[in-house]
């Protein structure tokens, strides 16, 4: 979570970062450094280790030939809104806007092709779509695309752009507004259990590649 935040930082704001982050060269222990924590109480403490590791990340992000000219291109970074959907409040923080899309960077473990589109779907990162762009249109803006920047958080920093599909988006607003009727048709207390007691057949997902058999 820490590191996550710290490189949205560096990346989107990296003024910010520079003056919210300090290096301690050496180990977290002993009287120095917690003087040092004691001498930098607004400052995020970094080791050295900690600062390259993140220092490389934002650097293969901006060196990446779209996701560097992404950045570049837009107007707004880490744009808070708070909006109402079925009755219900929301809060949230887009990464990035320019005059026609709108940027969320993720840290992850794998960009490959299939990680990736497991990823966006198990953790809903196209319900995130949804409701991002509708936060953006209530500020005004128009932005009719949305690409997810996917990083590796771990070395060497493997960078992917995908843009999603507005009717994946659709889904995701459709799902997002049934998840919250379902919300405010809750009892408080009645809780859904996925155990099973005779099992089921299982196939491998529909996002695995195929196979070549050989015949």
């Amino acid at each position: 979570m820490r590191f996550g935040t710290l490189t949205h930082r560096a990346i989107l704001e990296p003024k910010e970062y520079e003056q919210t982050t300090m290096i301690w060269e050496g180990r977290r222990a002993g009287n120095a450094y917690k003087d040092f924590v004691e001498a930098n109480p607004d400052k995020d403490i970094l080791t050295t280790k900690e600062a390259m590791d993140i220092r490389l990340l934002a650097n293969r992000v901006m060196d990446h030939p779209y996701a560097g000219e992404m950045v570049s291109q837009c107007t707004d970074f880490e744009t808070p809104f708070t909006i109402e959907q079925c009755g219900l409040p929301h809060r949230g923080i887009i990464d990035g806007m320019g005059s026609w899309f709108q940027m969320d960077l993720k840290t992850t473990q794998n960009v490959s092709h299939y990680a990736l589109e497991r990823s966006i779907y198990e953790m809903k990162y196209y319900m995130q779509a949804a409701i991002y762009q509708r936060a953006a249109e209530l500020m005004g803006r128009e932005c009719t695309s949305y690409f997810i920047v996917a990083v590796e958080s771990s070395g060497p920093h493997h960078v992917q752009v995908v843009e999603l599909e507005p009717h994946y988006i659709a889904r995701g607003h459709l799902e997002w507004e049934r998840l919250l009727n379902k919300y405010k048709a809750w009892d408080g207390k009645s809780a859904h259990s996925h155990d099973s007691e005779e099992g089921w057949m299982m196939d491998a997902p529909g996002y695995a590649p195929p196979m070549d058999i050989g015949i």
